[in-house]
């Protein structure tokens, strides 16, 4: 195997700067683009939400709620990683984390090939948006609730997007080892 490249994200402060940074504008973007997506599909067009200084109990109960509900968001995400590295080494032992305003998962020292590495990048992604699309479907959420934490979420996988534009950068038959720091990049020779 011959040395590509060795990307360490978690000691990056500047780089993890502007991938907190990048999350603004994508929550923005994915607000239109899920917005579109069910006024598309289910007709919706009313995604107001209006607080009045009358109603700050309510107010600050949905902003209670919506703190408990991006956690679990983001477990679940990290969870998915997780079930995801394994599918792809069984063997390799799985760790879970937050550090400068990141939370991670990571199998230390295990091998993937290029494009399981994508897939573990973009799992969470695919799947919270689907069981999102799918729970609005079924009426058990609104389309408001849809567009906002599928946004929000989205928006949230900056640095999973932010791997997958490097590994895209790299051709030929990639070796992708994880690290507690971010990813070691090999080519096999």
């Amino acid at each position: 195997m011959t040395l590509l490249k060795d990307y360490n994200l978690m000691d990056d402060k500047k780089l993890i700067f502007w991938i907190n940074m990048a999350v603004i504008p994508l929550f923005f973007l994915f607000i239109v683009l899920f917005s579109t997506f069910t006024y598309v599909f289910f007709g919706t067009s009313d995604f107001g939400y209006s607080v009045s200084k009358d109603n700050l109990p309510g107010f600050l109960i949905s902003l209670a709620l919506f703190l408990v509900i991006y956690f679990v968001l983001i477990v679940v995400h990290e969870l998915i990683h997780g079930i995801f590295f394994k599918v792809f080494d069984p063997e390799g032992k799985i760790k879970f984390g937050f550090k400068n305003g990141m939370a991670y998962a990571t199998s230390p020292n295990s091998y993937y090939q290029k494009n399981s590495f994508i897939m573990i990048c973009l799992a969470p992604f695919v799947f919270i948006t689907a069981g999102l699309m799918l729970l609005m479907a079924l009426g058990l959420i609104t389309e408001y609730f849809f567009v906002f934490y599928a946004s929000i979420h989205a928006a949230s996988c900056a640095g999973d997007f932010y791997w997958v534009i490097l590994l895209s950068r790299h051709s030929g038959d990639i070796l992708v080892e994880d690290t507690e720091k971010g990813m070691t990049l090999y080519l096999k020779d």
